[in-house]
């Protein structure tokens, strides 16, 4: 994970471990991120839902944030299909 100007580039293959480590990071940089973007093209190696989780909670506590995956309201695994959110 780091930052590039405005955006946080994170992997999506952190463990609960990191994501507290990215929870920690994020929690004193929040007002300064405008968008949350990812190192892989792959999306389907999310190892923890807990990544899920910190995203999701980051977007409901700042609306206004870019994070692709979420505004697109779904994302396909070649082994679930799509999951969709509202």
């Amino acid at each position: 994970m780091y930052i590039d100007g405005d955006v946080l580039v994170i992997s999506t293959d952190m463990d609960t471990s990191d994501v507290e480590e990215l929870k920690s990071f994020v929690e004193s940089r929040l007002d300064y991120i405008e968008e949350i973007v990812f190192e892989e093209e792959n999306l389907e190696k999310f190892t923890s839902s807990s990544l899920f989780q910190l995203l999701f909670g980051i977007k409901k506590s700042k609306p206004e944030i870019k994070i692709d995956m979420i505004d697109k309201g779904s994302i396909g695994f070649s082994e679930l299909g799509i999951v969709k959110w509202v």
